[in-house]
């Protein structure tokens, strides 16, 4: 929400909203302020109209006939929670800005393993003295005239996590009585409630629609590798489905980035203050109705759903967002940059008619928590949702098409397998990587083999072809014909240079692996070998204390940082002990290349060895220390295998150049040899020209 700092009337609070946002308040409470308030634009565009200049002058806010019941002190506010009870998983704290949310923690979690401080997934922030306060009432229309609810005097606390307000008329009649109930129904898991009720204390029917926050940004990593990865996830239902029953829950498959909310900035370099988040244009073509949203990042979530009773649910409409006409964003800092802007999304209600005397709620439900499907699997509500799909272990840009969601999904399980076996995540990484590599080892020593042999018959044939080019040197394409004539009784295929295409194709397994370790909530905060490097220094020494964050072997006095590369706060053995391993792979255990190679092609293979020894691992510096494990057991195994594979290459003499030619005699030829020979055969038959008629063809029938 965006508040206004100790505005006196009302008039000065919407004069002062539509300078700063470029919008006009419809109204706000004329009561007297002594807090700063908690108010978000709820207006729309203003309306500019082209008449003479006397016209022009700005008009006078239309009274409203309605203000808030004004408290003269809101008191002390009590959590919903016990913060130091570790078996529960949600802990609320209140502000008296819009009866809204100062701080959820979770009791479990913290930011870092010292366990100094609690994880905070949402909190009221605070930016140049406009306030973003997260679940707070912003106002409340009423006959189509709006009323401020977001001041720090207008809620009353009834008890711990429920709050009410009065709206009354301007001769004091109460109007409407307004209600906000926060509820913790399971201690044991990461959801809580928020239902929202309306009383008509007139006697008439009115109007109402209730305007508020939703959840604002999670805050941004303090490490910056691999960039930032909050993301904006939601469900949906499609309209013709629905109307045929069908109640399943969709997941957005686009995993855009929340900076994409932002849009473009404008000439000044800053971003539209509100934007539509839900229905846009592309929704409504695509007839999509909102079932949840939500942010996240790499490891937990905050989403707004429906709350209803799975067991009882009988129609598609129960699992939409009850309550709720559309949703915008805002910006608290429009000029910052896109990682650090603040955004909260508006929940704009729908309009309720209400007859004297009653009541309508609407009841809101929310997760807080880690984003894992084992936790949303155990929750029959978010099952029904459907909000497991939204787990995804994919970096998204270039990677995302060939990260493989089912091969992430077969990952993950059976790194958790491991755990259960080995106990400890460190050897549960290596024992993945193994079994990775023994699945692949078959294409691996295929690959390799012809590869090698390959290069062995290019090495064999090197003085061949240097003469055919000193021959042929003046005459392109009979040098192009004889190197294929020379290539054919060789038995060479180019077949032979797609040996390395099993490699690349094997690339999306690594890649998937890569995104499974990187998106692992289950590595946060867990060290290395049960551990064993904390209990020898009695815990000084934080050495893989945790798999999620670089090693950390020396801790360093200063710290730097640069975009997605990460924070340099200590000295990292594992990035250095990967480029050791790399050296290695290269240097012992790489072939020598079989073909003559230019100056300059020899110095672009030193310097890509150089780029491979030096720039990866400095790539990987900063990296969460589970996937610098990854790779270097990964390398590790490599050279292993490859040392394997060409002794027993070796052993057998695939790799004597007589046994390669007599193997290829005893098998032929190969498809795209022969394809090549036919090719040439037409080629030759081309430049001969048609044949002459034979007579003796037509005396006996034969076809010319």
């Amino acid at each position: 929400m965006l508040p206004m700092s100790k505005p006196k009337t009302a008039s000065f609070l919407v004069l002062l909203l539509a300078s700063v946002l470029g919008c006009v308040l419809p109204s706000v409470p004329a009561a007297a302020q002594d807090e700063p308030a908690a108010v978000v634009d709820q207006s729309q565009p203003e309306t500019v109209n082209e008449t003479t200049e006397e016209q022009s002058a700005p008009a006078a806010p239309a009274v409203v006939p309605y203000r808030v019941r004004a408290v003269s002190d809101p008191g002390d506010l009590t959590p919903l929670g016990d913060l130091d009870d570790e078996s529960t998983m949600t802990f609320i704290e209140f502000t008296p800005l819009g009866a809204g949310i100062e701080a959820l923690k979770l009791p479990n979690e913290y930011v870092t393993t010292d366990k100094l401080e609690h994880v905070r997934l949402q909190q009221r922030v605070n930016i140049n003295s406009t306030n973003a306060v997260p679940f707070a009432a912003l106002a409340i229309e009423i006959n189509g005239s709006t009323v401020g609810l977001a001041n720090a005097n207008t809620w009353r606390q009834l008890s711990p996590g429920v709050f009410e307000a009065f709206v009354e008329d301007l001769d004091g009649n109460p109007v409407a009585r307004i209600e906000r109930r926060f509820a913790v129904p399971n201690p044991t898991s990461y959801s809580f409630t928020l239902t929202q009720t309306v009383e008509n204390l007139t006697d008439a029917p009115i109007s109402t629609r209730l305007i508020s926050t939703g959840p604002i940004d999670l805050a941004q990593a303090k490490s910056t590798y691999a960039g930032d990865r909050r993301r904006v996830r939601y469900g949906y239902l499609q309209s013709p489905a629905m109307q045929q029953g069908d109640m399943t829950v969709v997941v957005d498959d686009e995993l855009k980035n929340r900076s994409s909310l932002l849009g473009k900035r404008s000439a000044s370099k800053t971003y539209a203050v509100a934007g539509p988040v839900w229905p846009t244009e592309k929704t409504r073509e695509k007839e999509r109705r909102l079932s949840w949203i939500g942010f996240s990042d790499r490891y937990f979530t905050v989403i707004v759903h429906p709350q209803f009773d799975p067991a009882t649910i009988t129609t598609p409409e129960q699992k939409l967002l009850e309550g709720i006409d559309s949703i915008d964003r805002l910006v608290l800092n429009p000029a910052e940059k896109p990682n650090e802007t603040v955004m909260v999304l508006r929940l704009n209600g729908a309009t309720d008619t209400i007859a004297p005397g009653v009541q309508v709620s609407h009841t809101l439900g929310v997760f807080a928590g880690q984003r894992t499907k084992p936790i949303f699997n155990a929750d029959p509500l978010l099952q029904s949702l459907n909000v497991p799909a939204m787990v995804v272990y994919n970096l998204g840009g270039m990677c995302a098409p060939c990260t493989f969601g089912w091969l992430t999904g077969i990952l993950i399980n059976v790194l958790r397998l491991f755990h259960s076996i080995s106990g400890d995540w460190a050897i549960s990484i290596i024992m993945l990587v193994v079994l990775v590599r023994t699945c692949l080892h078959p294409v691996t020593r295929w690959s390799q083999i012809r590869m090698q042999k390959f290069g062995v018959q290019m090495q064999s044939m090197a003085p061949k072809q240097k003469a055919l080019k000193e021959k042929y040197k003046d005459d392109p394409k009979k040098l192009q014909a004889e190197m294929g004539k020379l290539w054919r009784e060789e038995g060479l295929s180019p077949t032979g240079m797609l040996g390395c295409l099993p490699m690349f194709l094997q690339s999306p397994v690594f890649i998937a692996l890569y995104a499974t370790l990187f998106f692992a909530v289950e590595l946060r905060h867990q060290p290395a070998f049960y551990g064993i490097f904390q209990k020898v220094t009695g815990g000084s020494w934080h050495f893989l204390y945790d798999l999620s964050m670089p090693d950390g072997a020396i801790p360093l006095p200063f710290q730097f940082s640069f975009p997605l590369w990460g924070t340099v706060n200590s000295i990292n053995i594992l990035p250095l002990l990967l480029g050791v391993v790399f050296f290695a792979h290269q240097k012992y255990l790489t072939p020598p290349t079989q073909a003559t190679l230019t100056p300059e092609q020899a110095s672009q293979q030193k310097m890509m060895k150089v780029m491979m020894v030096v720039m990866f691992p400095l790539m990987m510096y900063t990296a969460p220390s589970g996937l610098a494990l990854y790779f270097i057991t990964n390398s590790t195994i490599a050279i292993f295998e490859n040392k394997w594979i060409r002794a027993h290459m070796n052993k057998h003499g695939m790799l004597d150049i007589e046994n390669i030619r007599a193997q290829k005699k005893e098998k032929g030829p190969g498809f795209l040899a022969r394809m090549a020979e036919a090719a040439e055969m037409q080629k030759q038959l081309k430049e001969k020209g048609p044949r002459s008629p034979n007579p003796a063809d037509r005396r006996h029938g034969r076809p010319r």
